[in-house]
């Protein structure tokens, strides 16, 4: 079993995947203190004005805020604008 678990890590390597592609880890981009972008999220648990909460694969991320607005999305991607005060990441189990 480790020695696939080796070969599959040297394969991504060879690929240049970085690990947290390969992993399908939550990518979070601010851009400034107006411009969110998410990668790999699960899915949207709440949608307000002034709180976005979503589920990713190692946990829940929660972004406050005023005028907060989910721009853009597709099953991998979201975009969201308004003035971010806050984002805070809730690991699994706590």
């Amino acid at each position: 079993m480790e020695k696939k678990r080796r070969s599959g890590s040297r394969m991504l390597e060879a690929m240049q995947v970085p690990p947290d592609l390969a992993r399908k880890d939550c990518i979070v981009t601010l851009c400034g203190s107006s411009e969110l972008y998410i990668e790999n999220y699960r899915r949207i648990l709440e949608y307000r004005e002034k709180s976005i909460r979503i589920l990713t694969r190692s946990g829940r991320l929660e972004v406050c805020g005023q005028g907060l607005t989910v721009t853009s999305y597709t099953m991998d991607e979201m975009y969201i604008t308004g003035r971010i005060e806050q984002i805070t990441v809730r690991p699994e189990g706590l």
